[in-house]
């Protein structure tokens, strides 16, 4: 880890932060952080400094070109930055705060009933009746989208930074920021606490670090690295490229140039399986199928077991849901609150939770005896790195458990809340490392499964607000979270011949500038062009806990309770717990089916299927990528059948070359956006082919 490679991983990671929301949410570009866990501004130019830069320095002066290891910082710093702009933080976390004013002013049932009374003071932006169009207002519409005439860079930042009302977003930001800088802290610890387990001692495959090693690998002899060598690489690359480059044309002059479809309908088959249309939405997404060579490339990453068990997810879920819709049983679930999907898929993840556990008992074992200050035989198998990691891992963890309870949340439920939040982190990760899937949408939420588990007396109106605002502020999209970036990135640094402790120690440093940076270009962005009209960060997200206390309010008003509800100590109103009448069935057939797959696929020979099946299914990322993963297996298994492991593995160099060509399209039409934006003014024609 140099100190160039550092300086241009901070740059290009400050950059992403600081550049991400524009470009995703005003500019309506492709996102950056397109394609999740292998982002494309990350891998887009990481494959233009290793085809074109470094060769360039490398022929005027060999010790001018970066080196493998240098590339690696750059990447995994530009990475974890990933996490900033987009759902990981920033595409909602402002919004949150401020919003909830607006649409508290517009629906009739949250003045009805009082809702605004139970936001903790402080987790909202200052907001008066004399404020209110500078504050609320300002923030929804923006206030001039016109530069002055012969206004200067300086001048123009001046005045754009001044309308922010930073007076009223101080008491908001000083109540959050501490706890996304915490759950920054624990992500980076919990990930070099689990690094060597999972990859000295489980071997996991790893394959996102896999791809990006297949492009860092370069002998210091030559100028390019070795996979840019393959002829099949090229003939892929060149494909792939044509047809993005083709269809991005074909939207800036619709006249001139004839797309390629990926895309068709399948619908006559729903009129020959009727029984798909019950089991909405996802039987619906059976009958569309998006083709994303990017994501059957990948299929060749990932082992044959992983492959087919994501390609026939929404097929077995249809199967298993089709018996339960038709017997009555409402299997309908809101992405955050809960329903019998997400309660099974958080059954799901604690079942997984526990088999990790298991697996790795004994090195978890001494990695706890040594951070409580034991030292137990045979604990050289842990390193003084993550000792260090979880011992800060702890404290920081407490403080926020401290911070939720300082929000009004009553300390079991903020224990489970934050315990719970960085569960969901860790399987995250966990399945990215062990399957290289790059879109992992849990959707299912801890405030979500405390409510559906305990009901709204014995959580309290209260308690629901502000455990619902601690889950969207800080992991309302996992997938999307610092942890699995740096998971994948601790495992590049290690093949790189990094240190993982340092590399940690970095990213986490950045992450701290990065927030920072992001939340002051966010709030000068929207105040001087208005509000995105996002669904998902305008209205979806800060509404969120207002619809999940309106129902416990009204609950308890009809019956009679909700002083008491209000009132009452928490273990007094564990005498009221009233579950979900389906909750224990759908939390239960999750966790059964994780440890029942999990003990067949080490017992039985060949067995087919990973466990990873249940905390995938139904999942949007699964209903839209399902059909190309299992188009991958198929194709992986035929090159297995007729040409053996050597074909699959010189087939890889042609799956690289579709990766990268997806990749770069990506890139190419960001870039020219954003060019004819900074050179005209004017919103550019939006290209966006990589599923969110």
């Amino acid at each position: 880890m140099t100190v160039r490679s550092l300086i241009i991983g901070f740059a290009a990671a400050l950059f992403i932060a600081g550049a991400g929301y524009i470009n995703d949410r005003i500019l309506n570009l492709e996102s950056f952080n397109s394609g999740h866990l292998v982002p494309v501004i990350v891998f887009g130019f990481l494959f233009v400094a290793v085809a074109g830069l470094n060769p360039l320095l490398h022929r005027l002066r060999r010790s001018w070109a970066l080196a493998p290891g240098e590339l690696a910082t750059v990447v995994i710093l530009a990475c974890a930055a990933c996490s900033v702009p987009g759902r990981g933080l920033m595409e909602q976390f402002p919004h949150n705060l401020v919003m909830p004013h607006h649409w508290h002013l517009v629906t009739p049932g949250w003045k009805e009933h009082g809702l605004m009374d139970y936001v903790p003071e402080g987790a909202f932006v200052a907001r008066t009746e004399e404020n209110h169009e500078e504050v609320v207002t300002g923030f929804v519409t923006g206030t001039d989208q016109t530069p002055v005439a012969g206004e200067s860079t300086s001048a123009w930042l001046k005045r754009t930074t001044s309308q922010v009302p930073w007076h009223a977003w101080m008491p908001a930001l000083r109540t959050w920021l501490p706890l996304v800088f915490l759950s920054g802290i624990v992500m980076a610890c919990l990930s070099l606490m689990v690094h060597r387990q999972w990859s000295h001692y489980e071997h996991l495959s790893y394959p996102i670090a896999e791809f990006a090693q297949a492009l860092l690998r370069r002998p210091r002899e030559r100028a390019f690295p070795d996979i840019l060598r393959s002829r099949l690489f090229w003939v892929g690359f060149g494909v792939l490229f044509a047809i993005r480059l083709n269809n991005g044309l074909q939207r800036w002059f619709p006249s001139v140039l004839i797309p390629v479809s990926l895309s068709w309908s399948l619908a006559p088959l729903g009129q020959l399986w009727p029984w798909l249309h019950k089991v909405p939405p996802w039987g619906s997404m059976l009958l569309r199928l998006d083709l994303f060579p990017l994501v059957i490339a990948f299929a060749f990453f990932l082992s044959s077991e992983v492959s087919l068990t994501l390609g026939v997810s929404q097929i077995l879920y249809c199967l298993f849901a089709l018996p339960l819709v038709t017997s009555g049983i409402d299997l309908s679930t809101e992405y955050a609150i809960g329903g019998w999907e997400g309660y099974m898929r958080a059954g799901s993840y604690t079942a997984f939770a526990l088999m990790m556990l298991y697996t790795g008992r004994q090195y978890y074992g001494e990695l706890l005896a040594r951070v409580l200050g034991f030292r137990p035989p045979g604990g050289a198998s842990v390193d003084r790195g993550a000792v260090w990691a979880g011992r800060i891992c702890l404290l920081a963890g407490l403080a926020q458990i401290a911070l939720t309870i300082r929000l009004g949340l009553e300390w079991p439920w903020a224990v489970a809340t934050v315990a719970l939040m960085h569960m969901t982190f860790v399987i995250v990760a966990r399945v990215s490392a062990e399957t290289g899937l790059f879109m992992i949408h849990p959707r299912w939420q801890p405030f979500g499964f405390l409510l559906g588990m305990l009901g709204g007396y014995a959580f309290g109106p209260g308690g629901i607000m502000v455990a619902a605002l601690v889950c969207t502020n800080l992991c309302i999209d996992q997938s999307q979270a610092l942890m699995p970036y740096l998971t994948n990135g601790l495992k590049i640094s290690e093949r790189t011949g990094l240190k993982p402790g340092r590399v940690t120690g970095a990213a986490l440093s950045l992450y701290v500038v990065a927030v920072l940076l992001a939340m002051v270009t966010v709030l000068v962005a929207t105040y001087e062009f208005g509000c995105t009209s996002y669904h998902w960060s305008r209205i979806r997200i800060p509404s969120v806990p207002f619809q999940a206390v309106q129902p416990a309010v009204l609950q308890l008003k009809a019956i009679g309770c909700l002083d008491l509800a209000e009132t009452l100590p928490w273990y007094r109103r564990l005498a009221f717990v009233q579950p979900q009448p389906y909750f224990w069935w759908a939390t239960g057939l999750g966790f059964v089916f994780v440890l029942v797959f999990g003990a067949l696929r080490v017992r039985v020979p060949r067995w087919p299927l990973h466990p990873v099946l249940f905390l995938l299914w139904a999942t949007w990322s699964m209903g839209t990528l399902s059909h190309c993963f299992l188009a991958g297996w198929l194709i992986k298994r035929v090159a297995m059948r007729t040409g053996g492991p050597q074909t699959v593995q010189r087939l890889k160099s042609l799956m690289i070359g579709v990766i990268v060509a997806e990749i770069l399209g990506a890139l190419v039409f960001m870039v020219v956006g954003a060019v004819y934006f900074l050179t005209t003014g004017k919103p550019p024609v939006s290209y966006v082919y990589f599923p969110r």
